[in-house]
């Protein structure tokens, strides 16, 4: 593995943690490479917040459920049990990650198609990363 820093680890375990996977090949040498990364955080004695070690595949259910746990349009879906108000959204963001875009753009992209341009920021998108991943609000 070559030098990185923690950040940097960090960040290749959110991509890992938000890529497609296609086939069980493709998911256990992703496992492999996550897991090394992991143990690579651990001998660095790093205690922060980082990526569950639970990696799961990225489907439109996991990515509605985060956008539904986060509101980050602020549409009151969890306040009004609206499970399903970012389902078509989660299917556009999988569509997009499935043709190679990364998971922060995917929803970029996605959440502006149906908000507009000048209703998205990056921190709402952060929020819905941390929310993908497993991740603590506490930054790291």
């Amino acid at each position: 593995m070559t030098a990185s820093s923690i950040c940097q680890i960090i960040h290749q375990l959110m991509r890992l943690h938000t890529l497609p996977c296609a086939d069980s090949a493709a998911m256990q040498s992703r496992q492999s490479r996550f897991d090394a990364l992991h143990a690579e955080l651990d001998k660095r004695g790093y205690t922060g917040s980082r990526p569950s070690r639970q990696l799961q595949r990225m489907c439109v259910e996991t990515i509605n459920a985060a956008l539904f746990e986060t509101d980050p349009m602020n549409t009151y879906c969890k306040e009004n049990n609206c499970q399903d108000e970012y389902e078509e959204i989660a299917a556009k963001v999988l569509q997009h990650i499935q043709q190679g875009m990364v998971m922060e753009a995917a929803l970029d992209q996605a959440l502006c198609a149906s908000f507009g341009d000048d209703m998205v920021n990056g921190a709402q998108i952060e929020t819905v990363m941390y929310a993908l991943t497993g991740m603590s609000e506490e930054r790291t």
